[in-house]
């Protein structure tokens, strides 16, 4: 059985490769509340596509072309993720390598052990991007009187 943070990432990674395809006045429009987003089970089918469904990935190994990393892109995700597994569990998707992560990190700021494995690389971007923040929110609770 699946658990519900499981189908959560799912969806969640399905939705950001969806909004990688819209042009930006799309993307403007459903950050402004403008447009929505509806759900339609795939029998019923979308109501009015907003613009083309976007290609599955193939889990399949094939000779994948050079990864570009988009340093801005993943930030903004990484901001949107409240929770240090599900930002793990993004990075994992993004299949980047060591050097790549490396790569990412130091454009992100964070700094890395010179002989980091990619699991060392991929704690200390988790921890410095979503980690800091959702310690900080902790913190900056006013305490509850009883």
């Amino acid at each position: 059985m699946t658990s519900a943070a499981d189908l959560s990432h799912a969806v969640l990674i399905r939705v950001a490769d969806f909004l990688r395809t819209l042009p930006p006045e799309q993307l403007a429009a459903l950050a402004d509340g403008t447009a929505q987003l509806t759900v339609a089970t795939a029998a019923s089918g979308p109501q009015q596509p907003a613009a083309p469904a976007p290609a599955r990935r193939s889990r399949a190994k094939a000779a994948k072309p050079a990864v570009v990393v988009d340093t801005d892109r993943i930030r903004a995700d990484l901001a949107a993720i409240d929770d240090r597994v599900a930002a793990g569990r993004y990075l994992d998707d993004l299949g980047l390598k060591v050097a790549e992560l490396r790569a990412l990190a130091t454009e992100l700021g964070v700094a890395l052990p010179s002989r980091a494995t990619k699991a060392v690389i991929q704690k200390n971007i988790v921890q410095a991007t979503v980690g800091r923040r959702l310690t900080s929110a902790v913190l900056s609770r006013p305490a509850s009187s009883s």
